[in-house]
């Protein structure tokens, strides 16, 4: 066989290798065995499925270890973690623990694929090629007699190339960034204005004539609706199986039995929680430019909820995700062609393995951190923000509960209390 064939058949079944690694996960795995009951139980009421309708792209399962590690992504800091972030040893404990690092842990398989490449590389040429030195640096002769093509590339075309997977990199990673600040920016509206509409609403309701107990009614009722709003955007935003049973059990301990029941049934709940909020709003014994006020936060938290909506259900075009994962596995998987000439200087080349599983390691990081990034909300502390907005409206109510109750115990004589 003519060297020039060779060379044109290896480099086919490396195109082909890298093709195979590439393939979306779970590609060309049965989502059901072929005559099973569930098959069966269909069969009087449709068509004999083919070969096409068996083959499925199995879903991505939900509790693999890349979904399990975003439940401790979702930072959310303080004093002490200020101080731990800015601190002089930060360096040494992160390198101290790259091998802890989810980022490894999910493109552990990949990483490993990339110095099978470069294995297989480094042994071909060795021991078929140019032959190998041992470890007393003697040099042997290939395996084959008649000689081997050499498996190689130039580098030009990996530096030619780079600039345009550098743009595709920065784009998306750009792009997956600017996602989470947006999403993070209209989680914080959320807060300010749920702050607003219990501010406001209990701080002039306690200026009206209406009794005590009608006050404290309405600043609960009030209250409740500023707290249910955030806790169903949080929910609908959050995976069923991570954040459902919770959501249940928090509405109907906090919500009488009627709207809680209401709130587990409803199609869209953060929806029905701002129809609920303006109900409250619009019982308040305010004039018209005050309730028009509050009904103004009202109708920004409506707002944020749809700019969260935009942002969960739009990724990135997938074409565009597609293209830039395809170009950045092919140009990893046969760079470690093109690292065999410049690691010619160290024995066997060996040097060349490790280098391209680090190369590997930090280009797909890059990827993987966009891939992260892209869905924000599961990253984002919702809980300890939605948290946070109802313990502020329990507070008001507290706070409006105690003006009043200063209110009943005032003698006459007594300065009166700041309302």
């Amino acid at each position: 066989m003519r060297p020039d064939c060779c060379s044109f058949r290896i480099g086919c079944v490396m195109l082909a290798l890298a093709s195979y690694l590439g393939r979306p996960a779970g590609a060309f795995q049965l989502s059901k065995p072929i005559g099973s009951s569930t098959i069966g139980a269909r069969r009087s009421a449709q068509p004999t499925p083919t070969a096409l309708d068996v083959i499925k792209v199995k879903k991505p399962d939900p509790f693999s270890y890349a979904e399990q590690s975003r439940l401790y992504r979702r930072d959310f800091y303080d004093h002490d973690a200020w101080l731990k972030h800015r601190a002089k040893n930060r360096f040494v404990g992160t390198i101290a623990k790259m091998f802890e690092s989810g980022v490894i842990r999910q493109l552990a398989d990949e990483i490993f694929l990339i110095g099978a490449v470069a294995t297989f590389v480094c042994l071909f040429n060795s021991l078929c090629v140019v032959g190998y030195e041992d470890f007393q640096n003697v040099h042997h002769d290939p395996i084959f007699i008649y000689g081997a093509p050499l498996v190689t590339l130039p580098g030009e075309p990996f530096s030619l190339s780079s600039p345009a997977l550098s743009l595709l990199l920065v784009f998306k990673t750009n792009t997956s960034y600017q996602r989470w600040d947006e999403a993070r920016k209209a989680w914080g509206v959320i807060v300010n204005n749920s702050r607003t509409v219990i501010r406001e609403s209990s701080a002039w309701i306690l200026q009206t004539d209406i009794p005590d107990s009608e006050k404290f009614r309405l600043i609960h009722r009030i209250a409740e609706c500023v707290w249910l709003f955030p806790r169903s955007l949080q929910r609908h935003l959050l995976n069923p199986a991570e954040d459902e049973e919770a959501y249940v059990k928090a509405v109907r301990q906090r919500l009488p039995p009627a709207l809680a029941e209401d709130m587990v049934r409803a199609r869209h709940r953060p929806t029905r929680a701002m129809y609920e909020m303006s109900k409250a709003v619009n019982t308040l014994p305010l004039d018209s430019i005050r309730r028009s006020t509050v009904d103004q936060a009202v109708s920004q938290l409506c707002d944020a909820c749809g700019g969260c909506e935009r942002i969960f259900g739009s990724p990135v075009p997938s074409i565009y995700t597609r293209h830039a994962a395809r170009f950045l596995e092919l140009w990893i998987f046969f760079l470690p062609l093109a690292l065999w000439t410049p690691f010619e200087f160290c024995w066997n080349h060996w040097f060349m393995i490790p280098s391209s599983m680090i190369i590997g390691f930090f280009l797909l990081g890059i990827e993987e951190l966009a891939i992260q990034l892209e869905e924000p909300f599961s990253v984002l502390p919702l809980g300890k923000i939605a948290s946070g907005i109802g313990l502020s409206a329990e507070e008001h109510v507290q706070w409006a509960e105690q003006a009043m109750e200063r209110e009943r115990t005032a003698t006459t004589d007594a300065p009166p209390y700041y309302r």
